[in-house]
């Protein structure tokens, strides 16, 4: 079983929240049953992006990394989408398990949107796992081409997702 992974204990490592402030927003969490992502935004001004970052964090040390030279994809599940949301949210759907459950692989810096968009926009049920970002970019080219993205217009677009929350 894997080893139990808190956010708050992560926000501590990140430098976002204090071990006070975790345990506050815990204590808050028994008489309010809120998420800790927003108890923390509420109480100490932690930042959605911060939240987003800790949440991230916490899924890839949970599920790992997936490597995509090891998967087997579905022509099908890449009718899915579209070229223009494969590379918005950098997903790429891999296959359909045999629970019906659509596989998709996500870059880290887009997981939380691409979880989003799944969830608002795509029929059956989605479980992500998370690959190298450069890795996905390489098998959206290959399996969704847009010739006008260019390695300048990736690269820009890498900085300003990986700039610091100010």
């Amino acid at each position: 079983m894997a080893q139990d992974i808190r956010i708050g204990q992560i926000l501590i490592e990140q430098g976002v929240l204090n071990e006070q402030q975790v345990f506050e927003v815990i204590e808050a969490q028994k008489k309010q049953h809120l998420p800790f992502g927003i108890l923390a935004e509420r109480m100490f001004e932690v930042s959605i992006e911060s939240i987003e970052r800790a949440w991230v964090e916490q899924y890839l040390r949970f599920t790992g990394e997936i490597d995509l030279n090891e998967q087997k994809i579905d022509v099908q599940a890449l009718k899915l989408i579209n070229r223009r949301q494969a590379w918005q949210f950098e997903i790429l759907p891999l296959r359909y398990e045999a629970t019906g459950e659509l596989l998709m692989a996500a870059s880290a810096s887009r997981l939380a949107r691409a979880v989003a968009f799944a969830a608002k926009r795509l029929k059956p049920v989605v479980y992500f796992r998370v690959a190298q970002s450069e890795q996905v970019r390489k098998f959206l080219a290959e399996h969704y081409p847009m010739p006008e993205v260019s390695d300048e217009i990736l690269n820009r677009a890498k900085r300003i997702m990986t700039r610091p929350a100010v």
